[in-house]
């Protein structure tokens, strides 16, 4: 009876030290990091150089640079030349660059980060405020890319439907960047084959009737129909917008591009008619990650931790979230104030986040796709 009471307190302690541990793992880790040290070794390597998919990164090394003194050199490149850079440089031994943002979601979880090339890295600063979800690996920015119109030729959404781009009426007049240089669109169309039951059921609301297939689904059907309706591609966000909402157009475009280009300023420079679409079923478009990762054997690790760190804050991602449609993972920042749309929790109603796992599924197959048939 003695050794069954004993083992019994044994195993209590064990419990209660095992729940302590758990409690308390993330602020003992979090501890760990010397900001102060970070922030001298920081100053003392002097620059962190990035490879990354915006020109606003350029923007937010200029806040950090004033801030810290410590020097951004940041390289626009694609997303797959990001992945394909960062891979031959490895395999060559090359180490020149410290940090990536990419938006490549097979590049970063099935290439880069699984041979070590790159990897996650969350401040412990933030260990508690970075919505859940998006800590591994670090995604600091969500971002918009959404349908949108010529207002100047129509007063209202011109569609109510996705299916309605595939029918005779807009043919030819759908404007989109390329998906053979833009994986997240690509993600989308994974997104859309991914979903047979929601395509269907929006295609027999919008027509009337069931859909006659031509193909194993409803996702893979409005890309095949969609492919063939002879669709525009552009090579980037800004042409695509600037297209679709220059003036004196008849028979204008619906265009699908990044809806920060809808921001006041931009319409005014450039003098484009450009609203959002507002109510097209089942989805206006996608919200996709903006990922920041840290390139192993980097020469200025401590300048990569503390601008990561900058681009959670307020500071550093202003350079984004000064844009409709574009969002910090860290809730304390605040967003475009005046979005048509509202705000994330608005957006994740309207549009599919893209997931992983059928991008990883569905990319490869559903881009040959896209190409076959737009022949």
């Amino acid at each position: 009876m003695m050794k069954r009471l004993e083992f019994s307190k044994t195993i209590l302690v064990i419990f209660c030290v095992a729940l302590f541990v758990i409690a308390l793992g993330n602020s003992v880790w979090a501890v760990e990091e010397n900001w102060d040290e970070i922030i001298a070794k920081a100053k003392e390597e002097g620059k962190v150089a990035t490879y990354n998919t915006s020109g606003r990164m350029a923007k937010a090394g200029e806040a950090f640079e004033k801030k810290y003194g410590i020097k951004v050199e940041a390289l626009k490149i694609g997303d797959a030349e990001i992945t394909d850079r960062i891979i031959r440089e490895k395999q060559a031994g090359v180490n020149e660059v410290d940090l990536i943002m990419s938006e490549d979601i097979i590049g970063v979880n099935k290439q880069m980060i699984p041979a070590g090339y790159v990897s996650s890295y969350l401040p412990s600063t933030h260990q508690d405020i970075i919505l859940e979800g998006y800590q591994e690996p670090l995604v600091f920015l969500l971002q918009g890319r959404t349908l949108g119109y010529n207002s100047e030729e129509y007063a209202e959404t011109p569609i109510e439907s996705l299916w309605e781009l595939t029918t005779k009426e807009w043919e030819g007049r759908f404007f989109l960047r390329d998906p053979e240089l833009t994986p997240a669109t690509v993600a989308f169309m994974a997104e859309i084959v991914s979903r047979p039951e929601e395509m269907a059921a929006e295609y027999e609301r919008f027509f009337g009737k069931a859909i006659e297939l031509t193909t194993p689904n409803a996702g893979w059907e409005f890309i095949k129909r969609l492919a063939e309706n002879k669709p525009v591609t552009f090579r980037s966000d800004g042409s695509t917008s600037e297209a679709v909402g220059a003036r004196g157009q008849k028979n204008s475009p619906i265009g699908f591009y990044a809806t920060g280009k809808h921001r006041p300023d931009i319409l005014e420079t450039k003098n484009l008619a450009l609203k959002p679409c507002i109510g097209v079923k089942p989805v206006i478009g996608y919200v996709y990650p903006a990922y920041i990762l840290q390139v192993a054997n980097a020469p200025h690790p401590n300048a990569a931790k503390l601008f990561t760190q900058f681009l959670l804050e307020e500071g550093g991602v202003y350079a984004w979230t000064q844009d409709i449609g574009c969002f910090s993972t860290n809730p304390n920042v605040p967003s475009y104030p005046d979005c048509p749309i509202g705000g994330l929790k608005e957006w994740a109603k309207v549009t599919w986040p893209l997931n992983p796992e059928n991008t990883v599924l569905y990319s490869r197959d559903v881009l040959d796709f896209w190409i076959r048939y737009r022949k």
